[in-house]
């Protein structure tokens, strides 16, 4: 595959991904603020640093964070700028993907650009957050079910998931310590709405209470060790990683002998990284100092996917030596 191409279906897939997570952490963050009382300074800045972004210039405000993180075409984690980018990847690729997948990002694309989209915004927000999360969520199943799961199609999980692993722990830091209660209100109603609203911003809440735990254990450490933790949760940090290492093996292919490239070792030593580690021993060593880790360790990873596929300069990974009776057989063959 051209390196072009796979570039574009890696980014095509970071960007929706962006664009579903912006809409749920908005939408939580509102729904959150209707119920419970949250100081001024922890009520909006929280959704610009999970972001990225820390030079916001206007002040933080519900209106404002909103119209920034939604219609802000200079700001390149806005709804509308991700939807943008999603399309022009796509567009550059459309003979790889399938007919129905650009359809209807296309169909979406021009959606957020209509008037209908600003009406729906304004009289609606939460129906507006909701199909925003329907458009990414729609256009992963018409690509699993219309695209051929081959080299594309493995960049664009690649993408996904790697996307996702920074999401949920992007997330989980800010919310964690930004709209982190007092000492005194741990184990409060409000506590607990925050864990929840963490839950909420990764669409983990059915699947964490839909999973079975035998022995009673703190809410928070369980909120904790479900994100990073699960093995069948999709948007978990652990799992996301392991997706990760597939597609990028499957990517990179899997001749005898091949050596791994620089993306797939980055990737499986942070997945030892997490293996190697519990809850407790999370806990202990300290939250912020792990999911500081994840964040910097998947920004390594995605530069090494750009050095090992993308970058101008890349050669196909070297082999390991082959014996000299196969390795004359080969030639002969040849």
């Amino acid at each position: 595959m051209i390196s072009r191409v796979a570039e574009h279906c890696f980014w095509l897939a970071r960007y929706l991904e962006r664009a579903e997570n912006a809409a749920r952490v908005l939408e939580v963050n509102h729904t959150l603020l209707l119920d419970f009382h949250v100081p001024v300074e922890q009520q909006w800045k929280p959704v610009l640093i999970i972001s990225g972004i820390h030079d916001y210039e206007k002040e933080p405000t519900a209106e404002n964070v909103q119209e920034h993180m939604t219609w802000e075409e200079e700001n390149p984690f806005s709804i509308s700028s991700c939807l943008f980018w999603a399309r022009e990847n796509a567009r550059i690729i459309r003979e790889v993907i399938s007919g129905e997948m650009w359809e209807r990002i296309n169909f979406y694309h021009l959606w957020a650009q209509s008037p209908a989209a600003r009406e729906s915004y304004d009289t609606d927000r939460h129906e507006f957050y909701a199909q925003v999360r329907r458009i990414n969520q729609l256009v992963h199943g018409i690509a699993d079910a219309t695209m051929s799961h081959g080299e594309a199609w493995e960049f664009f999980k690649l993408g996904t998931y790697l996307e996702r692993a920074s999401q949920t722990a992007r997330i989980m830091d800010v919310k964690y310590h930004t709209l982190l209660p007092k000492v005194e209100d741990v184990g409060t109603p409000t506590d607990n709405a925050h864990w929840v609203a963490i839950l909420m911003s990764c669409s983990g809440y059915e699947p964490f209470h839909k999973k079975p735990r035998p022995n009673p254990i703190d809410p928070a450490m369980a909120v904790a060790e479900f994100l990073i933790f699960d093995e069948q949760f999709p948007r978990s940090i652990r799992r996301c990683v392991w997706e990760c290492e597939g597609a990028a093996a499957a990517a990179a292919g899997n001749p005898v002998g091949r050596e791994p490239t620089v993306a797939e070792t980055e990737i499986g030593e942070l997945l030892t990284w997490l293996d190697r580690r519990t809850i407790a021993d999370i806990v202990h060593d300290g939250m912020h100092e792990t999911l500081t880790h994840v964040v910097d360790s998947v920004h390594r990873i995605g530069e090494a996917v750009h050095a090992s596929f993308f970058a101008a300069e890349v050669k196909p990974p070297p082999r390991a030596a082959q014996p000299q009776s196969l390795a004359g057989m080969s030639q002969s063959q040849s």
